[in-house]
């Protein structure tokens, strides 16, 4: 288990691109990562452009650093390009690719190119099965707050940064993420991982090489910073003692259980008691649930690791409002609140649920759920099952496809086929209708869920009625 994992690559330096200067175009270039690492190329000196199918009014960030971006994509934007970056969302045989290989311009992943940038200094990495956005934008603001000024790069939108970025001169803190084995690429003095259990197998194929390839981003970290981990959470726990971080040392457990290093207690409403082996602290959050408690627990040691002030850390976390897309309330009236939320795995349908309970224990409690990936629809259906009638009424789209060509016998009724009689399909047209025209009585909420196009539901059926709503 602390051997490198099969496969992985070798990080990547600044030796893998051209000298400043050079003319980078990112195929692309509006996805959450792809945005960051434009803004990092333009600070370094770089002439960036990019492409992209999402709409110009959606890319005013890059707009605003004057990156020029053209719709969609095209051979013909690789005329005068010194490197060609492509997201993990660009296959490799998309024509613009093939075309500026053919024509001798080099091709790089997203990833290796924000490696090149950041390996070689002090750099945070922030990974997990889940959980590893809010807690990168929560280390963020923790981090800031403390005087730390930190480059930040995160898989969601962050309204205080107006985008996915905070352009610091300080330590990097960055969403290492574990699909396509995107993390292997970075090189950390300090990692966080969150909690680790199967997900991705389209892209490892087991479980053994899922926890491999988690082995070998920890591992980096043994003669530096160290690995700060969730003791509460099984594939975690286990993966630290088989690294040899449990214990003293630079293992950092955290969590509410026996065993902790970093224990957790509850202190008061939305409030928790940290402390650590040189002090305690006390946090108070706004943003709900017990999953978001050990959250802010990672988030909070990850500043103090990196020397910042305890008090100020917990200042910062506790004017963090969240994360787009991660539980983010969209609308409320009188009698109904409607969240938008990116969950898409059962853990984390599981613990946003909950966390809507905690909040609003007296409301009635609608979910609609769009299945993100048929592979992962077909290996976790009965437990999206579980997860999902913990609400009173659960509403089940059909799959979201993504990246993936649709698999005999795998729809969403392997979800709702064996579900209670609170779990129905449903279509858009009457997802939309879920939010009445009018204010009517009682106190409900309602949440769209899941990693595809769920998020233009949700904003379309908020529009549907008349009136002034929070979030809107």
């Amino acid at each position: 288990m602390t051997g490198a994992a099969a496969g992985a690559p070798r990080p990547a330096g600044t030796a893998d691109l051209p000298a400043a200067g050079a003319h980078v175009h990112l195929m692309g270039i509006g996805g959450a990562g792809m945005r960051g690492l434009a803004l990092l190329l333009d600070r370094a000196g770089y002439v960036v452009s990019g492409c992209d199918r999402a709409p110009a009014d959606a890319l005013g960030d890059l707009a605003a650093n004057e990156i020029r971006v053209e719709r969609e994509h095209a051979p013909s934007h690789t005329c005068g390009v010194d490197l060609l970056v492509r997201s993990s969302a660009v296959p490799a045989d998309e024509p613009e690719v093939v075309g500026a290989e053919l024509a001798g311009i080099p091709v790089m992943r997203r990833a290796r190119a924000l490696g090149a940038l950041l390996n070689g200094q002090p750099l945070v990495g922030i990974a997990g099965t889940h959980g590893k956005t809010t807690i990168t934008a929560m280390a963020g603001h923790a981090a800031a707050a403390a005087g730390l000024d930190p480059l930040v790069l995160v898989g969601g939108r962050v309204d205080a940064w107006n985008g996915f970025t905070r352009l610091g001169d300080g330590p990097p803190i960055v969403e290492a993420d574990e699909f396509d084995r995107s993390f292997l690429e970075l090189h950390p003095t300090l990692a966080v991982i969150s909690s680790l259990e199967p997900e991705h197998l389209d892209t490892y194929g087991s479980w053994e090489r899922l926890r491999s390839a988690f082995a070998e981003f920890a591992g980096r970290t043994r003669h530096a910073g160290g690995l700060i981990y969730c003791h509460d959470d099984e594939g975690a726990r286990e993966l630290a003692e088989a690294c040899g971080f449990s214990g003293a040392g630079n293992g950092f457990g955290y969590g509410f259980g026996e065993g902790a290093r970093c224990r957790l207690e509850e202190a008061g409403p939305r409030t928790l008691r940290l402390s650590w082996p040189e002090g305690t602290i006390d946090l108070t959050l706004r943003v709900p649930g017990r999953h978001n408690q050990l959250n802010a627990a990672a988030a909070c040691l990850a500043t103090l690791r990196l020397g910042g002030d305890p008090r100020a850390a917990a200042r910062g976390l506790s004017e963090f409002r969240g994360v787009a897309r991660r539980l983010e309330m969209i609308a409320a009236w009188p009698d109904l609140t409607v969240f938008d939320d990116y969950a898409h795995h059962p853990t984390e349908v599981a613990a946003s649920l909950a966390a809507v309970r905690e909040a609003y224990p007296d409301a009635r409690l609608t979910v609609v759920f769009q299945p993100h990936l048929f592979t992962r629809t077909r290996d976790f259906a009965d437990a999206f099952t579980r997860a999902l009638t913990t609400a009173d009424e659960a509403r089940v789209l059909p799959i979201y496809p993504a990246r993936e060509a649709p698999l005999p016998g795998v729809t969403s009724e392997l979800i709702t086929g064996g579900a209670a009689a609170t779990a129905a399909p449903i279509d858009r047209d009457d997802a939309l209708d879920l939010v009445p025209p009018e204010v009517g009585a009682g106190e409900a909420v309602l949440v769209f869920m899941g990693a595809g196009d769920v998020t233009d539901l949700a904003h379309a059926a908020v529009r549907r009625r008349a009136g002034d709503a929070v979030g809107a």
